[in-house]
C-alpha cells in the first residue's frame, strides 16, 4: 500500500479536496482505527467474487472522491443477500460510479447495536479538534457531540465518551454488550494524531462508527484535504516578567490633571487612596503641583529608570508617548486611551503605530483601551475610575473588559465583603495577553483562585497549555463572552457542520481543567465563596430549610441542573436529627428544620441540625436556609461563625428567607466574619456546583 503521505500528496496534486471512502479508510486503518472489510472492483464478476469472499450479506457503494453523502446521493445499496440482488444493485450503481470517475466498493454488512460518529476539524483558533457523539442519519439533528483539542491524552478521550448526553448507550443497556471504551478512546486519540502528522488533513468524518459486539468499527469515512496552511500566529511563551506591573517602585502618570473627576485626576486619587509606597511622578505641560505632588512639564523632564508609566493621552499621542517613556527607562506602560482598531480605519493605523512603538522600545504594555489594573498586596492601582482604597483578598481577575477594574469593583467594594489580590483589564491586548497573566497568577502566592472574562483568545493553544498546569494547583473559572454558533459552516463533513466556536471552546476548557460558567454574576458570587471557604472535597450536599417546598425544589435542581448529589445521611446522623424533631416528621437529607425550631427554638434547631450534618462523612458541604422575621425571631448568629470555624474543611453557606432588613443585617454580620451569604436560595447551590467542578479539575 502507498504511504499515507504519498496518498495525500497525489490527491492534492490531482486537485482533489476529498479522498474516496476506500482511501480514507485505508488511512484510518494505518492508524489502528478498525474499519469494515472492503474490496474495490470495476466489473460485475469481480463484485460477485468479492461478495463470496466477504460473505453475504454485503453492501455496494459508489466509491469516488465526489461521493460524499452516499445516502442522500442514492449511491448505496444495503443488505444484499445473494448474487441476484448483487447484479441488480451493480447494474444500478455502476453507471453512476463511471459518471463520478470512481468504482464500486463491496463491503461487509455490519449489523451493530449502536451508531456513533467521530471526526476531526481544524478550528481557526485551536487547530485540530477531535469530535465524538451519536451518529447515523440524524447526527446533525441530534447534535449530541463533544470536541477536544488534539493531541488527546487517554484521559481526554475517555472523558469525551462520558460527556455526550447519550453516554448511557455506551454501557450494557438492555442486555447489549458494553462498548469497549479503551478501543473507542484509541480511535479518538488516533484521529487527533492523523491531524498532527498530516497538516493537509483538514477534516475527517466517520459516520457511522458502528458498535459490533462491543467493538467500534468505521463503516463509512471521508477525509477532506487542503493545502497545508502556515500558522496565522506564533504562540511562543513570552519571557518578559510582569512583576513591574504588579510591584512597581516608581510610577509616572502621563496626562495628569488637576481637574476633579477627569481620568488624569482620578488615577492619582486612587493611587494615593491605596497608600502606594513607591515614587509617584506626574506629567502635564502646565507644570505646577497636583494633590501635593510636583508636576513635570514633559516626559523628557522625568527622572530615569521609571518602572511604570500610566499614559492617559488621546490615541493619536500614544505611540510617541511610549517612545518617550521608554527613553526615560520605563519598563512597563499602561495605555488607557480608546480609539484604536475597535473604532475605524484610522484607529487601526494608530494601533499598528502603537504596536511598532512597543516592539521598537521593548517595553511591556497593557492595553490600549484598558481601564487599568490593581495590585492590592503592593497597594497600587492604575485605574482611572473613582474607587478609593481597594480591599485586599486572595482572588485575582483577568478581564477582557474594563469593568472589573472599575464599576464591578465598585460594586464588590460596596455590596460584598471580600477583596482581590490582582485585577488586570487587558483592553486590546497588543502586548500582554491572557495566557501570560494566567501564568503570572499561577506562581503568585497572593492569588489562591483565578477568575477570567474573555471574548477572544489571543494565543488559544498557549492558553490551554498554561491552563492545564495551573488548574492542577489553583481553581480557574472562566466566563466566555460572544459564545455563539456563528463559527459553524456548511461543509461536506458532519464534523465541520457540527463544529462551532462554543462547542470547541467548551471542550478545550474542560480538557484544560478550566471551569466554565455562563452567568456574569457568578464571577462575583463564586469569588465571594472561594474567598471565605475551602473547596468542597466532593459534590455531596446537605441543606436545611424551613419549607418542604424549598427542600424539594432545591434537591431537584441539585440533581437536574447542577450535578450535585443530596445523599442519605449516616444512620447516627439521621437518628440524632430524628430525636431533636417532633415524632410526626421523618428526618432525612434534605433536612426540614422548622418543626424542630417550633419545639426547641430557632437557634437550637439550626445549630444542632447544622453541626450534625457537618459531622456526617457522607456530606461535603452544607447550605443553611435561615428564616428570620420579626414574628419568628432573629437568633444571635454567633453559632454560625463558630460552626464554620469548628469544621473548616467543609464549606458552610447561608441563604435566607423571610424579612429583607434582617437578611441584610445578617449578611453584614456574617460575611466580614468569614461566612458567605446568598439572598437567593438557588445561588449557593450553583456556586457549590462551580466549586465542586474546580475540585474535580484539580484532582484529575
Amino acid at each position: 500500500m502507498k504511504s499515507v503521505e504519498t496518498m495525500i500528496a497525489e490527491a492534492l496534486a490531482a486537485g482533489q479536496t476529498t479522498l474516496s471512502e476506500y482511501d480514507s479508510k485505508k488511512i484510518l486503518a494505518e492508524y489502528g482505527i478498525p474499519t469494515t472489510e472492503d474490496l474495490l472492483i470495476d466489473e460485475l464478476a469481480a463484485a460477485e467474487q468479492a461478495a463470496e469472499q466477504i460473505g453475504y450479506p454485503v453492501v455496494l457503494k459508489v466509491c469516488a472522491a465526489a461521493a460524499q453523502h452516499k445516502t442522500e446521493q442514492n449511491l448505496i445499496e444495503l443488505g444484499i443477500g445473494n448474487a441476484v440482488e448483487l447484479k441488480k444493485a451493480y447494474d444500478r450503481l455502476a453507471p453512476k460510479a463511471r459518471n463520478l470517475g470512481g468504482a464500486i466498493l463491496v463491503q461487509e454488512m455490519i449489523r451493530g447495536s449502536r451508531e456513533l460518529v467521530a471526526g476531526l476539524n481544524r478550528d481557526a483558533q485551536f487547530g485540530p479538534c477531535v469530535m465524538f457523539g451519536l451518529g447515523g442519519i440524524f447526527t446533525e439533528a441530534l447534535g449530541d457531540v463533544v470536541f477536544r483539542v488534539a493531541p488527546l491524552s487517554r484521559e481526554d478521550a475517555r472523558e469525551m465518551t462520558t460527556d455526550i448526553k447519550g453516554a448511557k448507550i455506551l454501557g450494557g443497556l438492555r442486555g447489549l454488550e458494553p462498548v469497549h471504551i479503551d478501543e473507542l478512546s484509541n480511535c479518538l486519540q488516533q484521529l487527533g494524531q492523523i491531524a498532527i502528522d498530516h497538516p493537509a488533513v483538514c477534516e475527517i468524518d466517520i459516520n457511522p462508527l458502528i458498535v459490533r459486539k462491543g467493538h467500534p468499527v468505521a463503516v463509512d469515512a471521508l477525509i477532506v484535504l487542503q493545502e497545508p496552511q502556515p500558522p496565522a500566529t506564533t504562540e511562543k511563551a513570552v519571557t518578559g516578567n510582569l512583576t513591574k506591573f504588579f510591584e512597581p517602585q516608581s510610577v509616572a502618570v502621563i496626562g495628569a490633571s488637576g481637574t476633579p473627576h477627569k481620568a488624569g485626576n482620578d488615577v492619582i486619587q486612587n493611587i494615593l487612596a491605596n497608600e502606594f509606597e513607591g515614587r509617584l511622578y506626574l506629567v502635564n505641560p502646565k507644570g505646577g503641583e497636583i494633590l501635593g505632588h510636583r508636576v513635570y512639564p514633559s516626559i523628557q523632564d522625568l527622572p530615569e529608570d521609571i518602572d511604570q508609566a500610566i499614559i492617559i493621552l488621546p490615541a493619536r499621542a500614544t505611540p510617541q508617548a511610549i517612545r518617550d517613556c521608554a527613553a526615560r527607562g520605563a519598563k512597563t506602560v499602561v495605555l488607557a486611551a480608546g480609539g484604536f482598531a475597535e473604532v475605524d480605519q484610522q484607529g487601526e493605523e494608530l494601533q499598528q503605530a502603537t504596536i511598532q512603538a512597543i516592539q521598537d522600545t521593548g517595553v511591556r504594555a497593557i492595553g490600549p483601551n484598558t481601564s487599568g489594573h490593581t495590585s492590592t498586596p503592593h497597594k497600587f492601582t492604575s485605574t482611572f475610575f473613582p474607587l478609593g482604597k481597594v480591599p485586599r483578598g486572595n482572588v485575582s481577575y483577568i478581564a477582557q473588559t474594563g469593568n472589573f477594574a472599575t464599576h464591578t469593583m465598585r460594586y464588590i467594594m460596596t455590596a460584598e465583603h471580600f477583596g482581590v489580590a490582582r485585577v488586570l483589564g487587558m483592553g486590546n491586548k497588543l502586548d500582554v495577553e491572557e495566557s501570560e497573566v494566567l501564568e503570572y497568577y499561577a506562581q503568585d502566592p497572593e492569588t489562591q483562585a483565578i477568575f477570567i472574562y474573555l471574548e477572544s483568545f489571543k494565543k488559544p493553544r498557549r492558553f490551554l497549555e498554561v491552563a492545564r498546569e495551573v488548574t492542577r494547583v489553583k481553581p480557574v473559572i472562566l466566563l466566555k463572552g460572544g459564545a455563539t454558533a456563528e463559527g459553524s459552516r456548511a461543509a461536506v463533513a458532519h464534523t465541520a457542520a457540527l463544529a462551532s466556536d462554543d462547542r470547541i471552546i467548551d471542550g478545550a476548557l474542560r480538557q484544560a481543567g478550566v471551569v466554565r460558567i455562563y452567568d456574569y454574576s457568578h464571577l462575583i458570587l463564586a469569588a465571594k465563596a472561594i474567598s471565605a471557604m475551602p473547596l468542597p472535597q466532593g459534590n455531596r450536599v446537605s441543606l436545611l430549610a424551613p419549607s418542604g417546598a424549598m427542600l424539594v425544589c432545591m434537591t431537584d435542581l441539585c440533581h437536574r441542573r447542577w450535578g450535585l448529589e443530596v445523599p442519605a445521611f449516616e444512620e447516627k446522623t439521621r437518628r440524632y436529627l430524628q430525636d431533636m424533631s417532633p415524632p410526626f416528621i421523618r428526618m432525612r437529607n434534605p433536612v426540614d428544620i422548622w418543626p424542630a425550631a417550633t419545639v426547641s427554638g430557632v437557634e437550637f434547631a439550626y445549630r444542632e441540625g447544622t453541626e450534625a450534618v457537618l459531622k456526617d462523612a457522607n456530606i461535603d458541604a452544607v447550605v443553611m436556609i435561615l428564616m428570620i422575621t420579626d414574628e419568628t425571631g432573629v437568633p444571635p448568629l454567633d453559632f454560625i461563625i463558630e460552626l464554620a470555624q469548628r469544621y473548616p474543611e467543609k464549606p458552610l453557606f447561608v441563604a435566607f428567607t423571610g424579612q429583607k432588613n434582617h437578611m441584610d443585617d445578617a449578611k453584614a454580620y456574617l460575611e466580614p466574619r468569614g461566612v458567605p451569604t446568598f439572598p437567593l436560595i438557588e445561588d449557593p447551590f450553583e456556586v457549590l456546583s462551580i466549586l465542586a467542578r474546580c475540585r474535580q479539575a484539580m484532582e484529575r
